[in-house]
């Protein structure tokens, strides 16, 4: 019998004061917490991650998850793509980091054309809480694709990382869960390129939700989901929800995202 997994992907929206009452150090990072803490997600893939906020993460869920990942940068600081995954569920056998680059093993790498480097933090998960000796390991994939007005750098960034997939699976065939904030819409030639890439077939596990970027429900933004799930499990449809909860005292929001999320089985 397979057992079920909670996977969530959440854009925290790094700290900006510009962001006023939303700011994440303005009581939005403990509202975030005290979510995670309560949602039952066994792997979570974290997008924006800054260096004190890695720590705080650390800090807060740590008795709970495993937190992995470092930065985007030369040095392994700055932005982070951090993956959790809950402490008594799993067993880590792998972790890396790649840049969205030609020459992705180098760091702070990037291509050309675009002003920042951007990272895929990839893991293979060990399932600890099951009978079945046979059970494989699940490789989990978490990005944030390049925000830039051009799909096609996008589209390369998502290629190297379905390219590491493809080498992964030669090496051994694991199941694969990629999430992440791909900063393309459904309709995007760079989801159209992710559901017709040859090699590596997955599933848009959140394909029927609706818009997930929403700038903290600001009324003039055109709205779009950006944020996904995908995978070669098999999951529960029923379960794929954006979360779109708001504190009731002060109606702060969890993020300028919506997350995520999906039950696979493994």
């Amino acid at each position: 019998m397979k057992n079920r997994y909670t996977v969530l992907s959440f854009n925290l929206r790094y700290n900006n004061e510009k962001d006023g009452q939303y700011a994440l150090h303005s009581g939005r990072f403990d509202f975030a917490i005290e979510y995670i803490r309560s949602s039952g997600a066994d792997i979570v893939g974290f997008q924006e991650i800054e260096d004190d906020t890695r720590e705080m993460l650390i800090d807060r869920l740590g008795d709970i998850y495993h937190i992995v990942g470092r930065g985007r940068g030369r040095g392994f600081d700055g932005e982070a793509v951090c993956i959790a995954y809950r402490r008594d569920k799993f067993d880590l056998l792998s972790l890396d980091t790649f840049w969205l680059s030609p020459t992705p093993g180098v760091a702070g790498s990037k291509p050309v054309r675009e002003g920042c480097p951007r990272i895929t933090t990839a893991v293979t998960l060990l399932p600890l809480d099951t009978d079945d000796k046979d059970v494989k390991p699940v490789r989990v994939y978490n990005t944030h694709l390049f925000h830039s007005p051009d799909d096609w750098l996008r589209a390369y960034g998502l290629y190297n990382t379905l390219e590491r997939i493809r080498s992964d699976r030669e090496y051994a065939n694991y199941p694969i869960i990629l999430m992440g904030d791909f900063n393309s819409t459904p309709q995007s030639m760079v989801l159209s390129a992710l559901c017709n890439y040859p090699s590596v077939k997955l599933k848009d596990a959140t394909a029927a939700l609706g818009y997930t970027y929403h700038e903290f429900e600001n009324p003039d933004l055109e709205k779009t989901k950006i944020d996904y799930i995908f995978t070669d499990l098999e999951y529960d449809p029923v379960s794929s929800r954006r979360v779109t909860l708001r504190r009731e005292s002060d109606g702060m929001f969890l993020s300028d995202h919506y997350p995520v999320k999906v039950d696979v089985l493994i």
